[in-house]
């Protein structure tokens, strides 16, 4: 409770009061390839945190195992990206990732049941493995289909 009212703060100190002008943009970035690329990447990674969080809360320890590897193996994008976001969003370079997948307007969390769950779990480690999941290379042919 106390974390998810840590975030509603970080959130609403972020966004302006309804009503008063702001500088800072909301929704993507379409006339700014380099931002929405990393809006795109971070959408992946932000999916990849949710689905290890349901498969740990699930008893499902190996695909959130699997998931840490690979967020350390991706940190330095993360963070590049993470850097890039806050500063288009919050014009700061600390906005925290909750705060930057609220102003994406990411699902905070993913209800499946547990028969569709359990297969997304068991295949978790093989896919973080793919290349489809290395961000930098994600971000980069993104860039190149723009």
């Amino acid at each position: 409770m106390k974390r998810w009212l840590a975030l509603g703060c970080a959130v609403a100190a972020a966004f302006p009061a309804q009503g008063q002008e702001s500088a800072v943009p909301q929704g993507y970035a379409f006339e700014r390839p380099g931002v929405l690329a990393d809006q795109y990447v971070w959408g992946l990674a932000h999916g990849v945190r949710l689905l290890a969080l349901a498969c740990a809360q699930a008893g499902q320890g190996a695909a959130a195992e699997a998931w840490v590897d690979w967020q350390e193996r991706e940190a330095a994008q993360i963070e590049v990206m993470r850097v890039a976001l806050s500063q288009y969003y919050f014009l700061r370079d600390d906005a925290p990732p909750d705060a930057i997948a609220a102003a994406l307007r990411l699902s905070t969390s993913i209800d499946l049941a547990p028969d569709a769950l359990a297969p997304a779990c068991a295949s978790l480690a093989e896919a973080l493995a793919q290349p489809r999941y290395d961000l930098a290379r994600r971000r980069a042919e993104f860039l190149e289909k723009k």
